[in-house]
């Protein structure tokens, strides 16, 4: 990793939440313009920035499960699975 970016991000939690979520969407926004496959359509490159958009939205949102509700929902999940022993 170059070492000005590795310098920098050891810096980024000390620095206020607005500056971070700044960084977050720089960061993102280059990482998904090396990613992006050249052969999406123009349609598909559409929905899936509005998809990153929606998905941005809700990390930022957050949620009202904790943990453990999290965690009684996937022992639920997986005690219904037609899957479960395999």
């Amino acid at each position: 990793m170059n070492k000005r970016l590795e310098e920098l991000l050891e810096r980024v939690p000390h620095w206020p939440a607005g500056a971070q979520e700044d960084a977050v969407s720089a960061l993102a926004d280059i990482e998904g313009r090396m990613a992006e496959p050249a052969d999406l359509s123009a349609e598909d490159q559409q929905k899936l920035k509005a998809l990153r958009e929606m998905v941005e939205r809700s990390i930022a949102e957050g949620g009202d499960y904790s943990d453990a509700d999290i965690g009684t929902m996937v022992d639920d999940l997986v005690a219904k699975s037609p899957f479960k022993g395999r």
